[in-house]
């Protein structure tokens, strides 16, 4: 009996499971133009007075905590300057669970000062219920900025971020990477409705349209700011996402049947 040859389909031949090739592409290495959460905590060098964090336990260490942040992991698109350039640079190549630290000099985190954002401004320019004084932070149009000086019925504002010309250091860990098209869109609009629970808000896509469902909450449907959010989920679809959808959709959810108290 003439002796049976091994198949030519070895193991390694067998074609990969989809779970597995998932797998792969959620641990590559980050590339420009991905969806990534990150964990940072940055402090100034000189100093080392902790500016940023995402970290609740972070915050309250250095006595900084506040109940108005939301201490989570920040999503960020790599590349597209939502972060300063140099810390955008420090991504590329992570993988996810990877903590890196990062030393950034001034040009590559909030830019060099620049002295004709320092501004002498008429007193009056300045709108504000308390009394002006120097370290106040007041915004003029688009700008925001910090009062150095007042006197003689001017006041001096310097238009500069607070950590221009400063050194700063940051320790960044990749907690996720998005691989999935609805994972992104989800992560877009959970970062425009930030602190509100995932489940009261609900994400599908169906070939170019993009249909947001908001679910049954009086707290959320009557927030004042609904619509402008709304809004910002839709510019950041056309913005990052315009070559897979043409179309955004909004479905709320009311309840009927309330007691007249609510209503």
């Amino acid at each position: 009996m003439p002796e049976q040859k091994p198949s030519s389909r070895s193991k390694s031949s067998k074609p990969r499971s989809k779970h597995k090739s998932k797998s792969a592409a959620a641990s590559a290495a980050v590339v420009a133009g991905d969806f990534v959460l990150i964990d940072i905590v940055g402090y100034t060098q000189e100093d080392n007075q902790l500016f940023d964090t995402t970290k609740e336990e972070i915050a309250r260490q250095e006595d900084v905590f506040s109940d108005e942040e939301m201490y989570q992991p920040r999503l960020i698109i790599v590349g597209q300057a939502w972060v300063p350039s140099g810390l955008d640079e420090a991504l590329i190549g992570m993988k996810v669970g990877e903590t890196k630290p990062v030393v950034l000099p001034p040009e590559k985190a909030f830019g060099l000062r620049d002295p004709k954002r320092v501004q002498i401004l008429p007193k009056a320019k300045i709108k504000s219920e308390h009394k002006i004084a120097p370290g106040m932070r007041v915004r003029l149009g688009s700008q925001s900025g910090i009062i150095r000086r007042v006197g003689g019925g001017r006041v001096t504002v310097d238009f500069n971020h607070v950590l221009a010309g400063r050194t700063v250091r940051y320790e960044v860990t990749l907690v996720q990477r998005y691989t999935k098209t609805v994972e992104k869109v989800q992560a877009l609009v959970h970062r425009r409705f930030f602190g509100v629970d995932p489940k009261s808000i609900t994400v599908a896509t169906r070939a170019s349209n993009v249909t947001i469902t908001i679910s049954a909450d009086l707290h959320l449907l009557l927030n004042k700011s609904l619509q402008i959010q709304k809004l910002g989920v839709t510019h950041d679809i056309d913005t990052y996402m315009k070559d897979k959808y043409s179309k955004v959709l909004f479905i709320e959810e009311w309840p009927v049947g309330l007691p007249k108290s609510e209503t």
